[in-house]
């Protein structure tokens, strides 16, 4: 059946994206409404953590069903728990400096300015961090002989970087976006929204769309004698 309820988090993420999106056509007419510029920023910045997390839970799942723990450097039980903390912290250092942000006090704004872009590279560090997790994973999955193409979970590792390479694309647009202030290139020229922040994004989505992981999951379990018998 491949159902994952842990998946849930992507569409219903998207459906919260899909908003912001949308709320940029009534910002075009209305840039000094208030209402809408909050609902506008938190709603394209915030959903995208959930892709996140999707990565992190899907990481833990290919290891402890597909290869073996030693693979990774965190247990791979606790990897989902531990981002996942480290995203809402950085959720919330988010939400708390987008709010301030739409204040029309001038020293609030700039201070609400300020903490959103540390809570955006605190959440880019985070997603850095697991980036090498899986990078390790992987150059010991190789390095202990494994053809990655012949193996039925092989998809999994790269369906993982690649997603992950393409929302860390779109985490290090938001940092220098919103680093370069409200005058700056990035944010006065729509295009780059749209080719470093939308696309990477869907990009990623839409790799789970095509290979969705659970199949590849449930056809890699195995018994572990069987596993610990080829090292």
């Amino acid at each position: 059946m491949n159902k994952a309820w842990w998946g849930l988090c992507l569409p219903i993420a998207s459906t919260f994206m899909s908003i912001g999106f949308f709320m940029r056509i009534p910002m075009a007419t209305n840039p000094n409404s208030l209402p809408i510029f909050m609902v506008q920023q938190l709603f394209t910045l915030l959903p995208p953590a959930a892709y996140l997390a999707f990565n992190y839970i899907l990481y833990g799942r290919f290891i402890v069903n597909c290869v073996d723990r030693r693979y990774s450097w965190i247990k791979p039980e606790r990897v989902a728990r531990y981002f996942v903390m480290s995203d809402i912290t950085t959720f919330l250092i988010q939400g708390g400096g987008g709010g301030l942000e739409a204040s029309t006090n001038v020293t609030s704004e700039k201070l609400g300015a300020d903490i959103l872009l540390a809570g955006l590279v605190l959440q880019t560090l985070s997603f850095a961090l697991f980036m090498i997790l899986v990078a390790r994973a992987w150059h010991g999955i190789v390095r202990d002989g494994f053809i990655l193409r012949q193996e039925p979970w092989g998809p999994i590792i790269w369906i993982l970087m690649f997603s992950s390479t393409a929302y860390m694309i779109r985490c290090i647009y938001r940092v220098i976006e919103l680093g370069q202030g409200n005058g700056g290139y990035l944010l006065t020229h729509e295009i780059y929204f749209y080719l470093l922040d939308s696309l990477p994004l869907f990009i990623g989505i839409c790799t789970y769309i095509i290979f969705w992981p659970t199949k590849y999951l449930d056809a890699s379990a195995k018994p572990i004698n069987e596993m610990t018998g080829r090292y």
